[in-house]
């Protein structure tokens, strides 16, 4: 995958793991059932903050790829 940017679409395969983080430490995690078009809201070294379901959940960078 290419460097996504905030604000780009990028579609995440079913049975990724997406991560909820609060106070920094991993709070839930979600397997998804079903593909996903999700917004990038923030960007880090190794995962992405996406938009879903009305919060900010993390997937690995390796396992989303650009739309």
């Amino acid at each position: 995958m290419r460097s996504s940017t905030v604000g780009e679409l990028v579609y995440i395969p079913s049975d990724t793991n997406l991560t909820k983080y609060s106070d920094g430490q991993p709070k839930k995690v979600l397997c998804l059932k079903k593909p996903e078009y999700l917004l990038v809201r923030e960007e880090q070294e190794n995962k992405l903050g996406v938009y879903f379901q009305g919060d900010v959940w993390y997937v690995e960078k390796r396992k989303v790829y650009n739309v």
